[in-house]
């Protein structure tokens, strides 16, 4: 076990040197926009508390992968199996669990180990055998093999949207929406196979331009019958509605640029702590998308040469 986390801070240390600055400098800078961001998030958000445990999970979740989980599978014994995958969800929920303490909330503390605790203990990435079919063409892309995935996500968030309508609680609307696009954007923790990027017979801005509009589009079609719901049963709140939407969008085309920014395998965890972040404080995408933006191109100009 403590090989494994050798290993694993060596993978951070390389994901820090990538982006370009000192593990030293990054740690501090990380922490400190965390704690800022949350303590924002707690002072302006109704009941955030509830909100800040479900964002949370998703991390904890999302950093969850398939492939990892096999490797420490075939590499360990069962019972060191289990510690590590417990250590590693609760490690995650950490930060958050801080956080609650300081702002008083010693209940949700408590949820929120249970529930990476819990997370140790879920299957993720097992096959299907059942071939779901999809809206999105028949295209290469992101959102064929996530939507498989997470097909049963929308049944029961669109029966949210429906609560939000019957019960005239358009935040529950909102919430709706705004976790749709946040599904969408998990379609993209992983990076391309080389003949992925290949196929395409365009320079990297083209190529990029044609990702976000098929992020765009595919996200649309799911989305649009909660913004339907949420036009027609809260008019008065359509630029709010709007607003949210735009924000969905920019977080999930920040992710299409993170995919093609880096090019290690290590991607999932930085994808999570940045995601995160904007989560908590969205105007930081200011700085974010033009820079993966930046670092996407000068990475295709490599595979699209």
């Amino acid at each position: 076990m403590k090989y494994y986390y050798q290993l694993q801070y060596r993978r951070i240390y390389r994901a820090f040197k990538d982006f370009g600055t000192e593990p030293v400098i990054g740690y501090p800078i990380i922490a400190f926009l965390f704690g800022w961001m949350s303590l924002s998030f707690f002072d302006r958000v109704l009941y955030a508390n509830y909100i800040y445990i479900f964002i949370a999970t998703i991390f904890a979740y999302s950093l969850t992968n398939a492939n990892h989980i096999e490797f420490l599978k075939q590499h360990f014994l069962a019972a060191e199996y289990r510690k590590i995958m417990i250590l590693n969800n609760l490690i995650k929920v950490i930060p958050f669990a801080l956080l609650l303490v300081i702002k008083g909330f010693f209940i949700e503390v408590f949820v929120l180990c249970v529930i990476g605790f819990l997370i140790s203990f879920l299957k993720k990435g097992k096959r299907q055998t059942i071939i779901i079919p999809t809206p999105f063409g028949k295209e290469p892309t992101e959102f064929i093999i996530g939507f498989r995935k997470t097909f049963w996500v929308f049944p029961l968030v669109y029966g949210l949207a429906g609560i939000a309508m019957y019960k005239e609680n358009y935040n529950l609307g909102i919430f709706a929406l705004v976790l749709v696009l946040l599904v969408c954007s998990g379609y993209y923790t992983k990076p391309d196979p080389a003949y992925y990027i290949w196929i395409y017979d365009k320079n990297p801005k083209e190529f990029l331009k044609h990702k976000v509009m098929l992020a765009w589009k595919n996200s649309l079609l799911l989305v649009l019958p909660i913004l339907i719901v949420l036009v027609v049963f809260y008019a008065k709140e359509t630029h709010l509605t709007l607003l949210f939407l735009l924000v969905g969008w920019l977080y999930l085309i920040m992710y299409v640029f993170m995919k093609y920014a880096f090019e290690y395998y290590g991607l999932g965890i930085f994808q999570g702590i940045v995601g995160a972040l904007c989560l908590l404080f969205p105007p930081i995408m200011i700085i974010t998308i033009p820079y993966f933006y930046k670092e996407a191109l000068r990475n295709l100009n490599q595979s699209l040469k």
